[in-house]
């Protein structure tokens, strides 16, 4: 086996990991999916599920914003809890191991293999996040957002993603456009919560694409509902299994003509392409609008 190292991102991150304190299929606004540990505080204008992230205490938030972010680590197919977890990651995290910080706090966030504790995970969060690492960022602004271990604040919990966000990490951006949307913590910004939605979906991130095509297909931060732009979105998500995006795509394509579905296809065909999101959405306003 590898030796372990900060640069090492195992697929349990991303799928069990997540799952519980840094919550992978995440958005504030509108749902792409139920998101694990998040129920809505309060309603949204949308009728759509709200989403919701987890992240830890204010303390050091002035060091992290001064820190060097740390690239995210390759994935790797590992389980993270075999065995003595705690006798595993403890040493590292000791270290400075910025990786096992982060997995400490997760451990503890959630109980998996020590008692469940969320002051000592916030603090191992912090530790991670002090280090500038994203998901470590992401998991305190998830804590505060949802009042877990801490007072529930939702201005805390932007600035943490918004740390994660300007790094590129595409969970917090999606989180942080949702928070524009929906106005928690913040002034209310549809052209906000746009840009930021953009910035995830460019990267391949589900969530973010659907509430993007949502707020085209609803007007909201566009001068207009633009069913075109909103079924380009949503049709390559439809294609790939994801159940909201074919609901969504079954109430849209009756409302449309035969020539706007052959141009939300045309549109759909570009989208699909890896990074082309931006260019095609920009691309397509630009016809739009002549």
């Amino acid at each position: 086996m590898k030796k372990e190292n900060s640069t090492t991102w195992r697929v349990a991150v991303l799928a069990g990991l997540m799952a519980g304190s840094v919550l992978m299929a995440s958005s504030l606004a509108y749902a792409a999916e139920p998101l694990e540990k998040a129920k809505p505080k309060h309603p949204e204008k949308s009728t759509h599920p709200v989403k919701k992230e987890v992240k830890k205490a204010v303390v050091g938030a002035a060091a992290v914003g001064a820190a060097a972010a740390v690239a995210l680590p390759q994935a790797k197919t590992e389980d993270l809890y075999a065995g003595d977890g705690l006798g595993r990651w403890l040493p590292k995290a000791e270290k400075g191991d910025v990786f096992a910080q982060y997995v400490l706090g997760h451990m503890y966030c959630v109980g998996q293999g020590v008692p469940k504790d969320a002051a000592q995970g916030l603090s191992w969060y912090q530790k991670a996040a002090d280090q500038g690492f994203a998901p470590g960022q992401l998991a305190i602004g998830t804590l505060y957002y949802n009042g877990e271990g801490v007072k529930q604040d939702y201005s805390v919990a932007a600035k943490w993603f918004r740390l994660a966000a300007d790094t590129g990490y595409d969970r917090a951006q999606s989180n942080l456009a949702a928070m524009y949307f929906s106005g928690s913590g913040m002034t209310q910004d549809y052209g906000q919560a746009i840009k930021w939605y953009r910035a995830a979906a460019v990267q391949g991130y589900a969530p973010a694409q659907y509430n993007l095509g949502l707020m085209y297909l609803e007007g909201n931060g566009v001068p207009k509902p633009d069913l075109v732009a909103a079924y380009g979105l949503l049709r390559p998500l439809a294609e790939q299994g994801n159940a909201a995006a074919v609901t969504a795509m079954k109430d849209l394509s009756p409302k449309m003509t035969e020539a706007q579905i052959t141009q939300g296809q045309n549109l759909a065909a570009k989208i699909r392409e890896k990074n082309r999101l931006n260019i095609a959405l920009d691309e397509y306003e630009k016809v739009a609008s002549r």
